[in-house]
């Protein structure tokens, strides 16, 4: 998608003219000249109020005027906020998709100048097409349905204005992109998206960054002790890796990087603790957290971020064969501790436990955070809008919290007691990885994962809720939703 700013007196060749409205502002106020009386007309009709959620669709037949306008609900301006915008103007995409406009304006209105960044990212988001691997006419269907470009009408001779929202515009296409990068990712099934393909992408997304790579093959691994990733990928059909990438802020804050980690399963049957087939379905979202660390390291030159920035890859495969890690399997992990594996689908907390435990020891961060598809309990008790946030460091975990409000990608603190961390501890070797009762799941896998932080500030989201969903927001769709990318870049621009 293009997105350009363009003048009012040069939309006569568009087909179709998105117009924000308010119920709190007269109409007059925020639309164009040429369609006052008829919307006007449709306020004293109660054909439309500028209510929240509303929509309507007009022909004004005008000479130099687009042929289809269509006024958007953005309700009261008192309260707009980046989440409510980013929603009606992904409203206002999918109802040009719906009629094949591939070229539309956005009638920019003073009152939506400093949510600029928030419009750009419902263009981009809601433009998404999962049909990635079609074919033949369906295929062209969809495509024909794609957004190409749209140009925002500067509705005030205001340059100064103009260049601001022009800046906040390219950066909101920018993370767009990345999200929907990550959403490739994600929705790819294990035959497109695999291990190797994954590192295709880190070293892109690296390159992109300008920051250095590190690929740890098998062998690599093998000789650092790595016993926690390597028993996971035993029975896997492409090599397990682990990819470090190193960014380098030109001007940085402080030395200390931020370690960021992603759970990279590829495909995940759980081993012999295999899932049931309604259990299976879904799982190459498995590499969600990988993912958006992808997406992350593609923006962090372009938005200028000021923080040193690790990002480490555990990617591998967990499924079942001769060579298989077996149910009470005990390795040993990179920084020395025994690991009984009471349960072969209890995978991403063993990967992230070897990734983790290399990251602290390396870098000395100035704190690590996780991102990992790691519990089905996590859905049980936050459903599809939170991230199970967990924390051993109050101010990260607050500033998680306020990042996941702004972009709406949102985090919901949850507890690590003491009597949960005791439940990690083995009996056979030094830890579990889980534990048959049943109860606090997303909990201990958080107090097995603290295990390998040396004492760090941490956080772990648990983004098996929020990286693939049934019930999608507005600017989202069915599957992969890219997240993790909209509140990592907001927490690094914020500390």
């Amino acid at each position: 998608m293009e997105i350009s700013i363009t003048k009012a007196d040069k939309i006569g060749k568009l087909k179709m003219l998105i117009v924000p409205m308010f119920e709190d502002i007269p109409f007059a106020k925020t639309c164009p000249e040429e369609i006052k009386d008829m919307v006007e007309l449709r306020r004293q009709d109660g054909d439309f109020e500028g209510k929240e959620g509303q929509s309507l669709l007009l022909f004004p037949d005008y000479e130099g005027f687009p042929v289809k306008v269509l006024l958007i609900g953005f309700g009261k301006k008192a309260g707009l906020n980046a989440t409510k915008v980013r929603c009606e103007v992904a409203v206002a995409i999918k109802s040009a998709k719906n009629h094949k406009v591939q070229e539309v304006g956005f009638y920019m209105v003073k009152e939506l100048y400093g949510f600029a960044q928030s419009i750009a990212e419902g263009f981009v988001l809601s433009n998404y097409n999962p049909a990635k691997y079609q074919t033949g006419k369906k295929k062209e269907e969809n495509e024909k349905k794609d957004v190409k470009k749209v140009f925002v009408v500067s509705a005030e001779n205001n340059r100064k204005a103009e260049k601001e929202y022009e800046r906040a515009l390219d950066k909101g296409l920018q993370i767009g992109e990345a999200a929907n990068l990550v959403r490739d990712l994600v929705n790819g099934p294990h035959n497109m998206v695999n291990a190797d393909v994954m590192v295709e992408e880190a070293e892109k997304a690296a390159k992109q960054s300008n920051s250095s790579v590190l690929i740890l093959e098998e062998k690599d691994m093998e000789k650092m002790g790595m016993g926690a990733m390597l028993g996971v990928g035993e029975a896997a059909e492409y090599e397990p890796k682990m990819v470090i990438m190193e960014y380098k802020a030109k001007g940085a804050v402080t030395k200390a990087p931020v370690v960021i980690v992603g759970k990279g399963i590829t495909f995940d049957s759980g081993g012999y603790n295999l899932k049931p087939s309604q259990g299976m379905d879904a799982m190459k979202m498995d590499k969600a957290g990988a993912a958006a660390i992808i997406g992350t390291f593609r923006l962090l030159k372009k938005l200028g971020i000021r923080r040193n920035v690790i990002g480490i890859l555990a990617i591998t495969e967990n499924l079942i064969g001769p060579t298989a890690q077996k149910p009470n399997d005990i390795v040993t992990a990179y920084n020395g501790k025994t690991i009984e594996v009471a349960n072969t689908d209890a995978e991403g907390r063993l990967i992230l436990a070897d990734a983790i435990a290399y990251g602290v020891k390396k870098y000395k961060p100035d704190c690590v955070i996780d991102l990992a598809t790691l519990t089905g309990a996590i859905i049980v008790a936050l459903g599809e809008r939170h991230a199970g946030l967990f924390s051993n460091d109050k101010e990260l975990g607050e500033k998680l919290v306020i990042a996941g409000e702004s972009t709406d990608e949102l985090v919901w603190p949850m507890p690590i007691h003491e009597d949960v961390k005791e439940k990690v501890k083995g009996k056979l070797a030094d830890l579990v990885n889980w534990e048959s009762s049943g109860m606090a799941g997303p909990c201990k896998g958080a107090a097995f994962i603290e295990e390998f932080v040396g004492g760090n500030k941490w956080a772990h989201i648990d983004i098996a809720g929020t990286a693939y969903v049934k019930e999608p927001k507005k600017y989202d769709h069915h599957g992969a939703t890219g997240y993790g990318v909209r509140l990592l870049i907001e927490f690094l621009e914020q500390i």
